[in-house]
């Protein structure tokens, strides 16, 4: 078990489901744990087509553990009926849809104060489950299910290092769901990899690494 040697644990590549483990081991070590998710997806669903542990599913099971406490989703914007009713209505939920994002931004909210409020959500141990689709298209045009909308590159960065600054700890992240593109295209890798650096770096910050 790397956590047992002092270890930080980050978990990359696969679709959606792979990080179940990681939440569950890390839930265990520090109780009231909670995930950050950034997705273009709710992933609610108790079960999809026929299999109830699928990419669909996770933030469904991950609610399920009683050492999480709290799920702040953001830059979700695909969803069915059933995830938006779990979304709006399950105690350990705070969902930022997109398009509510979006909508405040236009209203003369700032990026700032958005992430201080998200942040403000999560107790003082966080995990971060990163989708790549929870950014815009642009940034992972090969990714399996790109949805229109989304986070820029800085939106997202910014919404991370504002958990260093609110004094939250990232205890582990994972990231996942990106694709690489035909021979010669390294566009979703090159994105990918720079989001895992940020990734890196603020969970060793936000540990008391310094430079």
């Amino acid at each position: 078990h790397w956590r047992s040697r002092g270890k930080l644990v980050g978990l990359v590549g696969g679709e959606h489901s792979t990080p179940l483990g990681a939440i569950r081991a890390l839930a265990e070590e520090f109780p009231g744990l909670g995930v950050l998710q950034i997705d273009a997806h709710a992933d609610l669903r108790e079960s999809y087509e026929g299999f109830n542990h699928s990419h669909a599913s996770i933030m469904h099971n991950v609610a399920r553990l009683t050492a999480v406490s709290r799920i702040v989703q953001v830059g979700v914007r695909d969803y069915c009926d059933s995830g938006y009713a779990v979304a709006a209505s399950h105690p350990k939920l705070q969902t930022y849809f997109d398009f509510s994002l979006k909508d405040r931004l236009c209203q003369g909210e700032t990026w700032h104060d958005l992430c201080q409020e998200i942040v403000s959500y999560l107790p003082s141990h966080v995990y971060v489950s990163f989708d790549i689709d929870g950014l815009e298209p642009a940034l992972c045009p090969h990714t399996g299910t790109p949805v229109a909308g989304g986070l820029r590159f800085h939106e997202a960065t910014y919404l991370l290092k504002s958990l260093h600054l609110a004094g939250k700890q990232m205890v582990g992240f994972d990231l996942n769901e990106v694709s690489p593109g035909p021979p010669g295209d390294e566009w979703d890798g090159n994105v990918g990899a720079r989001i895992l650096y940020k990734l890196c770096g603020l969970t060793l910050l936000s540990g008391g690494a310094r430079d």
